[in-house]
């Protein structure tokens, strides 16, 4: 992710026109396509039955419960049950998390690499992202067996705030190792 300035003239006008490596209409193209594709698997995920999402979060925690817990199989079935549904409940959470962190990440610098600034793009890019999550809350109540929950469009909203700021801090980063000698 450098974001080193390329500079080309305007044409006819003699100036010279600086157009960040985001701007290229190869980076634009990929940030655009990502960015969708990521919106796409979180649709995706929200038309499972709630059948199917047990199944693809149980997948996961069962993998967290092995490594977490390796007496697992020795516990009573009741241990057994709570464990595994409070794991289920944090593996769906997390997945919620990161899903909507690398959307928040991507809507920021596709939205740079449109418009070209790169002030005060983190509340457009944080409303865009929040509204998508309310869309998803709302498809999921058309999905059999799920439900929308103000809860998980709360947690995606944090979720792509935190995704806007890896992107800021990383660009933080590579600005002081550029300063330094």
């Amino acid at each position: 992710m450098h974001l080193l300035l390329s500079v080309s003239k305007k044409k006819g006008t003699g100036k010279k026109m600086t157009q960040s490596r985001l701007q290229q209409p190869a980076a634009r193209a990929v940030l655009t396509v990502l960015t969708v594709a990521v919106m796409i698997l979180i649709f995706v995920f929200s038309t499972e039955t709630a059948e199917e999402s047990d199944k693809t979060s149980g997948f996961f925690s069962d993998a967290v419960i092995r490594i977490l817990h390796p007496a697992y199989d020795s516990y009573s079935r009741q241990e057994q049950e709570k464990i595994y549904l409070d794991t289920q409940f944090a593996v769906r959470k997390a997945a919620h998390f990161t899903e909507y962190m690398i959307l928040g990440a991507l809507l920021r610098l596709c939205i740079e690499s449109w418009t070209g600034k790169r002030k005060n793009l983190w509340l457009i890019s944080w409303g865009a992202g929040v509204l998508y999550a309310c869309t998803d809350e709302l498809h999921q109540l058309m999905t059999s067996g799920r439900s929308g929950q103000w809860q998980d469009v709360l947690l995606d909203g944090i979720g792509v705030l935190g995704g806007i700021l890896v992107i800021r801090l990383l660009r933080r980063k590579r600005k002081g190792e550029e300063t330094c000698p």
